[in-house]
């Protein structure tokens, strides 16, 4: 190799530690002077031997990387990172086009891309060259590869949002504040009402899972209902819990109400009520909302808290449920519950609080935050089929019902006009994988959710537009 192209961990040995030397090789070796000899040869079969190494390496790395913030774990970047961090800069500027290592972007990862931005601002790279002078250095090293000499001009960009803090850190900032419902009610922001009836999981002696024992109540233009239809059906359990769906409007002084009459909707087929609050008078509460989880064997409320409800279905539901999806694996467990709780405050809620916002400055504060969590997780999702990769988890079912309605409720509704989800690449090209899915597809009434939003308006006109995706 020519001392042009010199590999840029010429660093000492002195201090390293086992694990240091063995990624320094790994990095070196096996990435570095591989994608070096891919970029030089004549061979054909040496290129291509290469190029099939280069990016199994590259694979797995990123597989890593889908678990842990830094190379070596833990919450600090170490010399590694940067090392890393090093070469992924090359591969961007120079190993993808000049060296034809082009199976994909950096940016078509799950994980490197948001890595190496990530990285960039959290420990030094070794070496002081400039990109510019990266591309330099190598485009003008052999012209038997570049004989041209031309310098192409492109570069990485950096600057973009990663998802590294929300995934291994704390909550990201623009979702996680303090809220105080006084405050917030003052300024005029909507608060939402608490659930009052809550089972965080299925206690073996008062709620074991049983089949034909549940009962599950929704409306299917409720959003919180909708996510826990989702995962009933993604666990296949429609036929261990029983499920009733409200009209899709309330009566203005009981709330939801039963319309078997309607289309899409049923009777109270346990109690016959005419009101979902005639069940929870029968529980001792006033309470009127939805969705609503019913033990028929003790007569009682199990939740009426959405979030619980999917957890129940998933995790407690072992037993009888379809084990295809997985929606809350030991291994994930900890980003889902940070992406969660970003989802909630920023998207689900979000969305309502701009909507139902009882003054301009609520409203354009919530606007923006909500349409910066849409760019922040249209970033998350390149080179990914779901958010947190290529496994389905529950926070993709908690983003969903505000990403299926956002185009032809939200975005007319609540004021949300910045852009459809079908201007946003990624999050529209994930909202079409999610609907693929024909438990997801079949759980999902567009109809309803029309009707049930824009019959609440002034004039109770419900639009036929826009054009997009139907269920």
């Amino acid at each position: 190799m020519s001392e042009s192209m010199a590999t840029p961990w010429q660093t000492l040995d002195d201090g390293l530690g086992a694990q240091e030397l063995a990624w320094r090789e790994r990095i070196e070796l096996r990435l570095y002077q591989i994608a070096c000899r891919a970029g030089t040869t004549d061979d054909p079969e040496i290129y291509q031997t290469c190029y099939r190494d280069f990016f199994d390496e590259l694979d797995a790395i990123d597989h890593l990387l889908g678990e842990r913030r830094f190379a070596l774990g833990g919450t600090q970047a170490s010399i590694v990172d940067g090392w890393l961090s090093a070469l992924l800069i090359r591969f961007e500027v120079v190993f993808y086009s000049l060296y034809k290592l082009n199976r994909q972007r950096l940016e078509e990862f799950a994980n490197l891309a948001h890595y190496l931005r990530d990285v960039r601002v959290a420990v030094p790279v070794p070496g002081t060259e400039t990109i510019d002078a990266i591309r330099r250095r190598y485009y003008l090293a052999d012209n038997k590869i570049n004989p041209l000499g031309r310098v192409p001009v492109g570069a990485p960009a950096l600057s973009l949002p990663h998802d590294r803090e929300l995934r291994f850190g704390r909550a990201k900032q623009l979702s996680d504040r303090d809220e105080d419902p006084h405050a917030q009610r003052l300024q005029g922001e909507w608060v939402r009402p608490q659930s009052e009836h809550r089972t965080a999981t299925v206690d073996g002696e008062r709620f074991r899972p049983e089949a034909g024992r549940y009962h599950l109540y929704i409306a299917n233009n409720c959003p919180w209902s909708h996510r826990t239809a989702l995962v009933r059906s993604l666990k296949g359990l429609e036929d261990v819990v029983s499920m009733d769906v409200l009209f899709y409007t309330r009566d203005p002084e009981n709330g939801w109400q039963f319309r078997a009459e309607e289309p899409g909707c049923s009777a109270d087929t346990l109690h016959n009520s005419r009101f979902i609050g005639d069940l929870y008078k029968r529980a001792g509460s006033t309470e009127k909302s939805v969705p609503l989880l019913w033990d028929r064997k003790t007569d009682s409320i199990v939740s009426n808290e959405s979030a619980e409800i999917m957890r129940l279905f998933d995790v407690d539901f072992g037993t009888y449920a379809d084990s295809t999806w997985v929606l809350y694996p030991d291994h994930l467990a900890e980003q889902i519950d940070r992406l969660n709780v970003f989802i909630y405050h920023a998207v689900n809620n979000g969305a309502y609080k701009a909507g139902f916002a009882e003054s301009q400055e609520a409203y354009e504060d919530a606007y923006r935050r909500f349409f910066e969590a849409l760019e922040y997780i249209d970033h998350m999702l390149r080179g990914r089929r779901f958010l947190l990769g290529d496994e389905l988890t529950e926070s993709d079912v908690r983003l969903f019902p505000t990403i299926f309605r956002f185009d032809a409720v939200y975005y007319t509704r609540f004021n949300l006009n910045q852009r459809m989800v079908r201007d946003i690449p990624s999050l529209s090209r994930w909202l079409h994988t999610m609907l693929e899915i024909p438990a997801v597809r079949r759980s999902s009434d567009l109809t309803h959710c029309r009707k049930g939003y824009f019959g609440r308006t002034g004039n109770n006109i419900v639009p036929l537009g826009p054009l997009t995706l139907e269920p």
